[in-house]
């Protein structure tokens, strides 16, 4: 009888053990795979070539990670919603072979106004969205979602920063970024992705 319990027990032990590590591995390895293959190829309907405003020359070094495109270079910066600012939200989306810029979908949200941008290598796509009527930071949430898939950076962008960018100085931001805060002759603010 002792036999037969401790025989189970070092079974149900090995089926524990296998079970864990097989939740691991899924955990750890399988859905992060998945989810980052989820990003999508943003529509645009009414798109034009942005007029990006010049700044002053920086040194911006190549990101030094794999191929996906993130907004900080760590993750300890906060979001909050600026009064006379915006927020810009960032994803990295699928970025054709040979590309030495990885592509990104952004979404560039203020008081009173909605755009969604694409860059591709150094070319910058804009194209402005009816405003919604739900808390700006819902919005971009769900428009994220939408066109991206579910990996996104987001930041606020307050009025100093647009005025500095407006006069086509850089952003102070720019130093923890793998990229530059522009902003385009119609008031929207996004990030070029620095090279690979």
């Amino acid at each position: 009888m002792f036999n037969k319990f401790l025989s189970g027990l070092v079974f149900g032990s090995g089926f524990a053990i296998a079970f864990v590590f097989i939740a691991y591995l899924g955990l750890q390895v399988l859905l992060p795979a998945v989810i980052n293959n989820s990003n999508k190829t943003p529509e645009f309907n009414d798109s034009k070539a942005a007029e990006v405003i010049e700044q002053e020359s920086s040194s911006t070094p190549k990101m030094t990670t794999n191929n996906d495109f993130k907004l900080y270079k760590n993750s300890s910066a906060k979001m909050e919603v600026p009064e006379g600012g915006g927020i810009l939200s960032i994803a990295s989306i699928n970025t054709p072979a040979g590309n030495k810029f990885p592509s990104t979908y952004q979404l560039w949200i203020t008081e009173s106004e909605f755009w969604q941008v694409k860059t591709n290598e150094q070319n910058v796509e804009i194209e402005q969205l009816k405003y919604p009527t739900v808390l700006p930071i819902d919005a971009v949430d769900a428009t994220m979602r939408k066109q991206a898939g579910y990996a996104m950076s987001t930041m606020t962008v307050h009025s100093e920063a647009i005025t500095s960018l407006k006069m086509g100085n850089g952003s102070w931001q720019d130093k923890d970024m793998n990229g530059k805060t522009k902003i385009t002759k119609e008031g929207v603010v996004f990030i070029q992705p620095n090279e690979f």
